[in-house]
Order: structure tokens, then C-alpha cells, then sequence
């Protein structure tokens, strides 16, 4: 079974250097769309954003988890932008500054893989919170993803090729 390594690759991974919610969405945004995975990264810019207009995403305990689902994204695709310091980014259960974000993109049809998806992610994050925080490396937050398993087809995954 595919674990959260299989679909949080080190290329997007990254610490933000960042003052505001819009240059953090905006960076990872950025990090999504040189996946294989994002045939069209204006309309996922898209999505994300008016996503938060509807409703912010900041989950509260300083974590924000921004997600779209659009037909122009063929598998599942994570980013994860890591932010020592927090930034303020709008309502969220707490208004506690976030200093980790994880940004899920997937295709438009995959409502249960995305379910199964983001119950693991949830998990991840609570679990592995402090780690993800104090890591110094992409690959040691791919690492920590190894013990949380996805149910997901192959096929759902990203290329890492």
C-alpha cells in the first residue's frame, strides 16, 4: 500500500520565507505546478483561491490545509511549506498564526481517494507536527510519511519520474 512518501516528494517541500497567506499559497502553488501531474496551473491557482474566499483553511493549532479538486489534474499532488515563525493567515478555529501549510491537489472525480487522502494527511499532521517543524530537509519530511499508509490506487499517485 502507498504511503504519504509516495505522494509528498521533496520537490515540494519547502521553508517559507514569507510575510502574508497570499505569498504562501502563491509559492506552493508554484512548487504544484511543475508537477507532470497539473496540466494547468492558472486553473488550480484558480480553485485554491476561490477556495479560500468561500471558506479559510486554516485548521487551526497553526496549520492551514488549502486543497482543490479541478478536472485538469490528472493524479494527486502535495505540497508542504514549513514557516518556523507563523504568518497570520485570516480565520481559522484558533486565529493562532500558521507555521505549516499542506496543499493537496487532485483530480476533479476522486472524492474518496481524497477523503482517504486527507484522513491521512490529518493524521500526519497531528502526529508528526513537531518533527515537520524542526526538520532541516525535504527528504527528512518525506521520511516521517513513511509510516502512513494511503489507500489509494497506483494510479493516484504522483510521477516521481
Amino acid at each position: 500500500m502507498p504511503t504519504l512518501a509516495d505522494i509528498i516528494l521533496p520537490e515540494h517541500v519547502a521553508w517559507l520565507e514569507v510575510t502574508s497567506k497570499d505569498e504562501a499559497l502563491s509559492e506552493l502553488l508554484s512548487l504544484l505546478s511543475r508537477s507532470r501531474a497539473v496540466k494547468d496551473s492558472a486553473a488550480l491557482r484558480s480553485a485554491v483561491l476561490a477556495r479560500e474566499v468561500l471558506m479559510s483553511t486554516g485548521v487551526g493549532y497553526g496549520v492551514a490545509v488549502p486543497h482543490a479538486k479541478i478536472p485538469t489534474v490528472e493524479s494527486f499532488v502535495v505540497a508542504v511549506g514549513v514557516m518556523p515563525e507563523g504568518i497570520a493567515y485570516g480565520p481559522s478555529l484558533d486565529d493562532a498564526p500558521v507555521r505549516l501549510i499542506v496543499m493537496i491537489a487532485g483530480p476533479d472525480h476522486a472524492q474518496e481517494g481524497y477523503l482517504r487522502l486527507l484522513s491521512a494527511l490529518m493524521k500526519f499532521i497531528k502526529s508528526e507536527k513537531g518533527k515537520l517543524l524542526s526538520s532541516t530537509s525535504a527528504r527528512d519530511v518525506c521520511r516521517l510519511g513513511k509510516r502512513y499508509p494511503v489507500d489509494l490506487p497506483l494510479s493516484s499517485l504522483p510521477s516521481k519520474a
